[in-house]
């Protein structure tokens, strides 16, 4: 390798590496503290960064650098200390406390010692201004930290072994980018084995940081985050395509040899800079695409979300059509940054982190939602209405029918009182289950205007004769003469299908008053359809029963649904307060 290149390559890995350790250590300060071991980690990477500058000033300065690169080597146990402790933090280990003191007691004796009697020198290597040496203390020193290195590669060797599931992955994602460092380390040693090569694993440092980073804050933090583990991503293209620009802007100049004069060289090094940043700015584009996909919409785009919305048939659908879209649009995960449907509101959850590209995208994508939850009411709404609308149309039609029946049904019975007595009971009980039709069919078709005031539970159950289990003084908001009729209605039906029937109240909330028999049960044909019209559960029933009580209940903004309670067969529940 040319050693005008080799040198670039070699202070551009150590600055890129102390910068990137840099920006780390901020972006777990301030983003990654939930994590445990989070500010050990910060710490740690401001140990590399430390490191990278000790060794990158003698390859600038030369010998000069000698007092802050060995004073700087001389802390290189800390760092390791420091290591040791954020494996043992991230094994989640019971003897951390103890384990941690003997590290930095250990790192900090032999720290001393290093300041004391010094750790080598800076001399000039195979073409590099200086490299450090180091001397017997020196080897001593470096001895210390790369033992407490290898003891925190023990534990997370051993954790990746017994550990299965994310914790597993993830500790051995830390375990191989702790191999990247201590590989990349190797290479600082060349100059005191006196190896006549190119150090070049110095130049993996700069994925060190990074990759630590990844492993360690993925495990807890960036499976929940996805704007945090995309931001780290994103940092890792970036600063890959920063060191590629800058290695390509460089090499015509390294190729070329230095220029001659002032000028000259304050030019070559102006179109170096203006070649860097002409190659960095497509390049972080491409980063932005792979990590930040979709974040540019189209009318092409609008257009096309306008028609799959409309697809959807109710707020549910709408929901999950929405989603599935957008996870889509920008390739995120199912556990990642959603958006909520409820009734005409659209909600964001998850987006405040976002870059700006991609929440605009999705804000626009909202209310493209909003559009489409606002037109599936106004239809529902319409729906409402015409069914109002039929309602109306039949409860007139029944009224008329009731009058047109009922006068007949009477000259019927007013024509049989000739007849034999047994003749005369037949057609009285057949006018009466006649009469009985119409009313219950008057009553369904009516619409239910209900007037809602205090109503004592156990007054209002106690004429209808039954077992009754209702709190003293509990009060329900209903129009008592409806909610009679509903009880009424479900009290016959438990009469003529059980030998026992109760009615049981609960305060709640919501209030609820349960009418329970023990007869045959439901079965499983008409359970589905129990509160439909014309349907019934006992022979000889109008099938309107259940379909009025449901009417009775909705015109008080409450349900009737089954319920289940120990020691009974059928429990038909009333719940007050419920959304309609």
């Amino acid at each position: 390798m040319d050693i005008a290149v080799g040198l670039f390559a070699y202070i551009g890995a150590l600055s890129l590496t102390a910068i990137a350790s840099v920006l780390l250590a901020l972006f777990v300060a301030l983003r990654v503290r939930a994590v445990p071991g989070s500010t050990l980690l910060a710490v740690f990477l401001l140990g590399v960064a430390l490191w990278s500058i000790a060794q990158v000033l003698p390859a600038i300065l030369g010998p000069v650098a000698g007092p802050v690169t060995t004073t700087l080597i001389a802390l290189s146990p800390l760092p390791a200390a420091g290591f040791v402790h954020l494996a043992f933090a991230f094994a989640l280990c019971g003897a951390l406390r103890p384990v941690a003191v003997a590290a930095y007691a250990t790192a900090g004796f032999t720290t001393l010692i290093g300041l004391i009697f010094g750790v080598g020198a800076v001399v000039p290597w195979h073409g590099f201004p200086g490299m450090f040496v180091p001397s017997v203390v020196g080897w001593c020193v470096l001895g210390v930290a790369a033992l407490l290195s290898i003891i925190g590669h023990l534990r997370l060797a051993q954790t990746w072994r017994e550990q299965d599931g994310w914790h597993r992955r993830q500790a051995g994602a830390v375990f191989v980018s702790s191999l990247i460092g201590l590989i990349a380390l190797t290479g600082f040693v060349f100059p005191a084995l006196g190896i006549d090569s190119y150090p070049w694993p110095v130049l993996l440092l700069p994925f060190y940081s990074v990759a630590l980073v990844y492993g360690i804050v993925r495990h807890r933090f960036m499976a929940a985050d996805v704007w945090a583990r995309r931001g780290l991503v994103w940092l890792m293209l970036v600063a890959g395509a920063g060191a590629a620009s800058a290695l390509i802007a460089s090499l015509p100049l390294a190729l070329a040899g230095r220029p001659a004069g002032l000028f000259a060289t304050w030019g070559a090094l102006a179109a170096t800079l203006a070649l860097g940043l002409a190659i960095l700015a497509p390049l972080k584009r491409l980063a932005d695409r792979i990590v930040f996909p979709g974040g540019r919409i189209s009318e092409a785009d609008l257009a096309a979300w306008r028609d799959r919305l409309a697809e959807a048939t109710d707020e549910t659908s709408l929901g999950d059509l929405a989603r599935t879209l957008l996870r889509h649009r920008l390739s995120l995960p199912t556990d990642g940054p959603t958006l909520t449907v409820e009734g005409e509101a659209v909600n964001l959850v998850g987006w405040a982190d976002a870059p700006i590209a991609t929440r605009h995208l999705a804000e626009r994508f909202a209310g493209l939602v909003t559009e489409s939850a606002r037109r599936l009411a106004v239809a529902r709404q319409l729906v409402d209405a015409e069914r109002a609308a039929r309602l109306a149309e039949l409860g007139a039609l029944a009224a008329t029918v009731a009058h047109d029946l009922r006068n007949p049904l009477g000259i019927v019975q007013m024509a049989a009182t000739g007849a034999p007595p047994e003749v005369r009971s037949e057609i009285a009980e057949q006018v009466a289950r006649m009469n009985h039709l119409v009313t219950d069919i008057l009553d369904y078709a009516r619409a239910w205007t209900v007037v809602p005031q205090p109503v004592r539970v156990a007054d209002l159950v106690a004429s209808l004769g039954m077992e009754v289990d209702v709190p003293d003084g509990l009060l329900v908001m209903a129009d008592r003469h409806a909610l009679l009729r509903a009880l009424t209605n479900l009290v016959d039906n438990a009469r003529t299908l059980g030998t026992r029937v109760a009615i049981i109240a609960d305060a709640g909330p919501p209030l609820t008053i349960d009418i329970c028999d023990d007869g045959p049960g439901i079965t499983s044909e008409i359970r589905d359809s129990l509160f439909r019209p014309f349907v019934s559960r006992r022979p000889g029933g109008t099938g309107l029963g259940l379909a009025i009580v449901r009417r009775i209940m909705e015109a008080h903004g409450g349900t009737v649904t089954l319920a289940e309670r120990p020691g009974w067969s059928t429990c038909f529940r009333l719940t007050f307060g419920a959304p309609r």
